[in-house]
C-alpha cells in the first residue's frame, strides 16, 4: 500500500484505493459496501444510502480519478480522462461561500447527499492542487 497522501489529498487516494489490482477486493463493488465506505469515511449519514445511479456515478468517479492519477504518474497528460473526471465533479455543485467572518470555502449548493459526497472529493482535489499536491500522488 502507497504512503498516505497529505491534507485533503488523503480522500482522494482513499477513494483510489478501494479498487486493488485483485480483481477480488473492490471496496465499492456493490450499493451496500459502496455506502458503508462512504460512511466509514465520514461521507455519508448513517441512514443515507446510495440508489443505483448514485453507485454507478461514484464507480466512474473513481474510474476517473484513478486514470488522471495514472497520467499523473506516468508524467503524460490525458485529455480523455480529465474530462472525465470534470464531468464526474461538476455532480458536486460547487458554490463559493462567504461566511459572516468573511471565511471563504467551497460547498456543494445540492441538498442531497451524493451531491455533497462528490463536492468532498472535488473540495480535496483543489486544496491539493491549490497547496502543490495534485500532481505527486
Amino acid at each position: 500500500m502507497p504512503d498516505p497522501a497529505p491534507g485533503p489529498l488523503h480522500l482522494v487516494q482513499s477513494l483510489a484505493n478501494t479498487l486493488s489490482a485483485d480483481p477480488q477486493t473492490d471496496l465499492l463493488s456493490t450499493r451496500e459496501e459502496a455506502a458503508a465506505w462512504l460512511r466509514a469515511a465520514g461521507l455519508l449519514a448513517a441512514e443515507a444510502g446510495l440508489s443505483n445511479s448514485e453507485h454507478a456515478a461514484l464507480l466512474r468517479l473513481r474510474e476517473s480519478v484513478r486514470d488522471v492519477l495514472a497520467a499523473h504518474a506516468g508524467g503524460r497528460d490525458d485529455a480523455e480522462a480529465t474530462a472525465r473526471l470534470t464531468k464526474a465533479l461538476a455532480e458536486g455543485r460547487l458554490v463559493v461561500i462567504v461566511d459572516p467572518d468573511s471565511t471563504v470555502r467551497l460547498a456543494s449548493a445540492a441538498r442531497s447527499s451524493y451531491p455533497g459526497i462528490v463536492a468532498a472529493f472535488a473540495v480535496a482535489i483543489a486544496d491539493s492542487a491549490a497547496g502543490g499536491t495534485w500532481l505527486h500522488l
